[in-house]
């Protein structure tokens, strides 16, 4: 048997600089989220509010997503973990896909009860917090999308890293409650009418809960080791077959977002060069760790 220990998670190239832009996002969300629910209570505006208390889960969320890149990069090298600590990041993307969902439920209680029992606005005062918060929300998605350009292509990038996309998609989403916010309350003002603030609430909540309905299935895939094995196992059947041996047994699934593991159980009635052909099912899957069996 041939068998390769994963003993350290490849922490990716730019995971310090994804925990240094985050951090300025948190500071910004914060200061934002606080501005918003004084100004909303103030104002009276559902929608602002609305955004405000959205934008506190994100920080809540944004909190969650440096503490699990600082988990996984302090345990690279934890042998307790038997595939490393690369599903911390999987794992911190799942939970914010919850919260994300949890958030976008409550905005359509509150907003379903503004429209039962509509308040007064202050539209003028609200329009300018929530115009504050929306340029918040666009330089804080740019700090996070930015790696996203140069590393699209790399095994490294920006759309492999459920952590780094769960704390982008909060972000979008705040900047997206913030636009909708804006239209409500124009409108509001233009037509004396509260009740587009709430409607323009509830709309943006279910937009939110598409998106953290993608992101918590595309991450729960990920934890219970979904993952789609056809081309990969393809590879390995004509590899065995070009050294004429039968495979047995494949597992093939994912250690963290872009490491795979593998397990391989194979027959052979002549003998073949086991570190050639274990070099190449390396190759031909491109995993980073394999156990091989030979009957």
């Amino acid at each position: 048997m041939n068998q390769r220990l994963c003993d350290q998670y490849r922490v990716p190239e730019g995971n310090h600089r994804n925990m240094r832009k985050t951090s300025v996002v948190v500071v910004l969300t914060l200061g934002t989220m606080v501005a918003e629910i004084v100004f909303g209570l103030i104002t009276g505006s559902m929608s602002l509010l609305a955004d405000g208390i959205h934008m506190g889960t994100h920080t809540f969320a944004l909190l969650i997503t440096l503490i699990a890149y600082v988990v996984a990069e302090r345990n690279a090298g934890n042998q307790n973990f038997a595939f490393s600590s690369g599903k911390v990041g999987i794992l911190g993307g799942y939970t914010n896909a919850i919260i994300l969902g949890i958030t976008a439920l409550f905005m359509v209680v509150e907003a379903a009860e503004r429209l039962i029992n509509p308040k007064e606005i202050s539209f003028n005062q609200a329009l300018v917090i929530a115009l504050i918060g929306l340029v918040v929300n666009l330089f804080s998605a740019f700090l996070l999308s930015a790696p996203h350009q140069g590393q699209e292509h790399g095994h490294q990038g920006h759309h492999h890293d459920h952590n780094l996309r769960a704390a982008y998609l909060h972000v979008i989403t705040d900047a997206m409650t913030s636009v909708l916010a804006i239209i409500a309350l124009l409108s509001g003002k233009i037509f004396s009418q509260t009740w587009p603030d709430a409607v323009v609430a509830i709309l943006g909540a279910l937009v939110i809960l598409k998106w953290a309905y993608g992101l918590l299935v595309s991450s729960g895939k990920l934890l219970v080791d979904y993952y789609p094995v056809r081309e990969d196992r393809a590879s390995i059947m004509e590899l065995a077959s070009s050294y004429d041996i039968t495979v047995q047994d494949l597992h093939i699934w994912k250690t963290s977002e872009n490491d795979k593991a593998m397990v391989l159980k194979v027959r052979s009635e002549k003998g073949f060069d086991r570190n050639s052909f274990y070099n190449q099912a390396l190759a031909a899957c491109d995993c980073q760790h394999l156990t091989l069996e030979v009957e």
